[in-house]
């Protein structure tokens, strides 16, 4: 069978005598050939593609995330779930979503347990600034909440209600990071997703945030964030199972979970989803 149409070149002649001796050193030379000319072939000699990284586009990507403004506002209660090894604790939440023109707050309320008091977290969005994050959170159980006091820097990476998830992923922060990068497309939780990398120049905790954004609602189906060593510190993701339409054909959420790889603990946010007539 011919390797090609074009002519091929000769097997390499190899020096030596007459009989077997010189026969078996023609045949190692052969095989070396073949060997080359299958490499080529297969594309063994062949680079690998560069991965494609836009910080332009991403950019502008990160830029229309934050300025996407809701709909409406509206209030829904949850729980948090947190597992670490044996133990589990139960943690009720409030997220209420208030506009107010160019503004719009998201507020996380958690109410107490058996051995923490009760927590408030106001994050103020706007289309054209950084968020404001307002923090509060009661000395007791059954202690009254202090005045919620501004929350910035390395503040944000605080745990929100003794969660896995911290201020600053409530109020994907991470969009507002100084490095933004869109890479190629994939395909995420049966989703069609934009793929943004977003990096801060630090050394300690999580430096660089890969998300996959759903290109129909731009909002962000999972999230993978790594340390200055590119290990991975924790994973974000949507239960794509819990995606529902309401009456009015909108995309629906009713659960969301994040690990940490670190710690070995685990987080779970179930809302209570109001039910159609």
């Amino acid at each position: 069978m011919k390797i090609a149409s074009s002519p091929q070149p000769s097997p390499p002649q190899v020096c030596g005598g007459e009989g077997e001796d010189g026969l078996r050193r023609w045949f190692c030379g052969a095989l070396v050939w073949l060997g080359l000319q299958y490499m080529a072939l297969a594309g063994g000699m062949v680079p690998p593609a560069p991965v494609v990284r836009d910080e332009a586009g991403g950019k502008a990507l990160a830029e229309e995330i934050r300025s996407a403004v809701p709909e409406e506002d509206s209030e829904i209660r949850g729980v948090f779930t947190v597992a670490a090894g044996k133990n589990k604790t139960n943690t009720p939440v409030v997220c209420e979503v208030k506009r107010h023109g160019g503004t719009w707050e998201t507020i996380y309320q958690a109410e107490a347990t058996a051995t923490a008091g009760a927590e408030r977290l106001d994050i103020v969005h706007s289309t054209n600034g950084a968020s404001q994050y307002l923090y509060a959170r009661a000395a007791k159980p059954g202690a009254p909440l202090p005045a919620a006091a501004p929350v910035t820097g390395a503040g944000l990476d605080g745990p929100f209600a003794e969660s896995d998830f911290s201020l600053g992923e409530l109020g994907l922060d991470f969009l507002h990071w100084p490095g933004q990068c869109k890479l190629k497309g994939e395909m995420r939780l049966g989703q069609e997703c934009y793929v943004l990398e977003s990096t801060r120049p630090q050394t300690n905790g999580i430096v660089r945030i890969k998300s996959w954004i759903d290109k129909d609602t731009l909002g962000p189906l999972v999230a993978e964030a790594y340390d200055s060593g590119s290990r991975e510190i924790k994973e974000f993701s949507l239960d794509s199972s819990s995606f529902k339409k309401d009456a009015r054909g909108r995309w629906q959420l009713e659960q969301m979970y994040i690990e940490n790889k670190k710690t070995h603990s685990h987080t779970d946010l179930k809302f209570d989803m109001p039910k159609e007539p």
